[in-house]
C-alpha cells in the first residue's frame, strides 16, 4: 500500500543515518549497553524482545488499514533518529521485520567465528514506501519463527567476534542481542505514540 504523506514533514527532519545526538550516543555506547550486557542474559534479551513483539502485534491489529498506513509525525523519543519520527504503524513494522531478519542472519554468523560480507547501515533498514497490506500477519510469521533458527544455528554468543553498528560501535553475538532488545522496545513506544495520535 502507498503511504500518503507530506513532502514539508519530511524536509524538515534530519537525513536518514544521521543518528541521534552526540550526548545520547555517548550515554548508550558507554553506560547504557554496557550495563545491560552485564545484567540481562542472552535467554532474557529474547524473551523482552518477544514480550514487545507481542505488544506491537496486539496494537497492530486493533487498528483499521487506514490507521495501519497514516504516517504521523511524534515527538522525540529516546533511541529514535529524528528521520524516522515520521512513520506509520506499518513502517515501523516493516521496519522491525528487515532488523529481525538482518539479526537473525548476522548473529549466528559472528558465533560462528565467521566475518560479515558487509557493514551495518543504518539508510539500509528503513522501511520502503510501498508496504504489504499484510505486513502484521508477516510480522506475526517472523516472531513465531525467528527464535528456532537463533537456536539452531547459534553457537558461542560471547565470542570475540564483533560487528560495527554505526553509532555505538563492535558488538558480539551477545551484545547484538541486547541491541535487538532495545531495539524491538524504543519502536514498541513508537507504535503507541502513533496510535495516540491517529486513533
Amino acid at each position: 500500500m502507498q503511504e500518503q504523506d507530506s513532502s514539508q514533514i519530511i524536509q524538515s527532519l534530519a537525513q536518514a543515518g544521521a543518528g541521534l545526538p552526540t550526548y545520547k550516543r555517548i550515554a548508550a555506547k558507554y553506560v547504557m549497553f554496557p550495563l545491560l550486557n552485564r545484567s540481562i542474559s542472552w535467554k532474557k534479551a529474547w524473551d523482552i524482545y518477544d514480550k514487545e513483539g507481542e505488544k506491537i502485534i496486539a496494537m497492530a491489529s486493533t487498528l483499521s488499514k487506514e490507521q495501519l498506513f497514516k504516517r504521523v509525525l511524534v515527538p522525540k523519543l529516546f533511541g529514535l533518529e529524528d528521520n524516522s519520527r515520521y512513520y506509520s504503524v506499518a513502517m515501523v513494522i516493516e521496519h522491525l521485520l528487515i532488523v529481525g531478519n538482518a539479526l537473525t542472519v548476522r548473529i549466528p554468523i559472528l558465533s560462528q567465528g565467521k566475518t560479515l560480507p558487509n557493514h551495518v547501515k543504518i539508510e539500509d533498514v528503513k522501511p520502503y514506501t510501498e508496504i504489504d497490506e499484510d505486513i502484521v500477519e508477516k510480522f506475526t510469521d517472523f516472531m513465531s519463527t525467528y527464535r528456532e533458527k537463533l537456536d539452531t544455528s547459534v553457537k558461542n554468543i560471547h565470542i570475540d567476534n564483533t560487528s560495527d553498528h554505526p553509532w555505538f560501535g563492535a558488538f558480539n553475538p551477545k551484545q547484538w542481542s541486547i541491541l535487538g532488545m532495545v531495539h524491538q522496545t524504543v519502536h514498541r513506544r513508537q507504535i503507541e505514540a502513533i496510535i495516540r495520535r491517529t486513533t
